[in-house]
């Protein structure tokens, strides 16, 4: 018997920008993007309701945001998530001596704040720079996994085994190659060829715009992702591999 293969395609930082935005509901409506994850801390985030409702097969999640611009909390309230200004650490080794009721403090914030804006739960959590990489963000995203019955993403093989543990759904592989320089057609493909199970396939789709060029170190690649994962050929690849397109909520 040939073991079903089930691809979920999700497009990262929904929200950040307004192009952003723009970038993922076309690779969801032109292409093959059949998931999402918000990014509640930005003021574009609240346009995704409106847009999800012309288009609601697309699967949207919860991005949390421990890395980059403010806190859903005011900033006196996780002092040890935040750097000089109030803002949360670029990367996510800024996370690695903070609180760890400070950090589930405020991922349990950008839930309700997903929750004020779409109306209804996340299809499921992952994490902004893959911070839930980081022991203290694992467990928060673990504790609300816990608390809601959502998935959380598999962000490398050991926290795909302490997922599978804890009993919080997860996929059988996460794919991180199609970015930056991996970003190309033959990478595309190559990816699909080698779906087994479930997988998830990370991307990062946008119509680039100025305020993603000012504050985000990977922009312009953004545009090539764009156009990769609309181009035909990548959908008449996955028919040709049987493979299957599903979000999170169809897990």
């Amino acid at each position: 018997m040939s073991v079903a293969k089930k691809l979920i395609v999700n497009a990262d930082d929904l929200g950040r920008t307004e192009g952003i935005n723009e970038g993922v509901f076309d690779a969801h409506r032109r292409g093959i993007v059949t998931s999402a994850t918000l990014m509640v801390n930005y003021p574009a985030a609240r346009r995704v309701a409106v847009l999800s409702r012309e288009n609601p097969d697309l699967g949207i999640g919860l991005h949390v945001a421990l890395t980059g611009g403010a806190p859903a909390l005011p900033a006196e309230h996780v002092r040890s998530l935040v750097v000089e200004g109030g803002q949360l650490p670029a990367r996510p080794r800024g996370l690695e001596a903070a609180d760890p009721a400070e950090i589930l403090a405020e991922v349990r914030a950008q839930l309700r704040s997903f929750r004020e804006i779409m109306g209804r739960d996340p299809t499921h959590f992952d994490s902004h720079h893959h911070s839930h990489r980081t022991p203290a963000v694992l467990e928060a995203l673990v504790t609300l996994g816990r608390e809601t019955g959502r998935p959380v993403r598999a962000a490398s093989p050991e926290v795909g085994e302490r997922l599978r543990r804890e009993g919080i759904p997860t996929t059988d592989r996460f794919v991180e190659d199609f970015f930056d320089r991996g970003v190309t057609l033959e990478v595309l493909l190559g990816i699909i060829d080698a779906v087994q199970g479930t997988t998830e396939l990370m991307c990062h789709p946008a119509v680039v715009d100025e305020e993603l060029r000012a504050t985000s170190g990977y922009a312009e690649a953004r545009t090539r992702e764009l156009e990769v994962l609309t181009d035909r050929r990548v959908r008449e690849a996955i028919d040709r591999a049987g493979v299957q397109l599903i979000h999170f909520g169809q897990l």
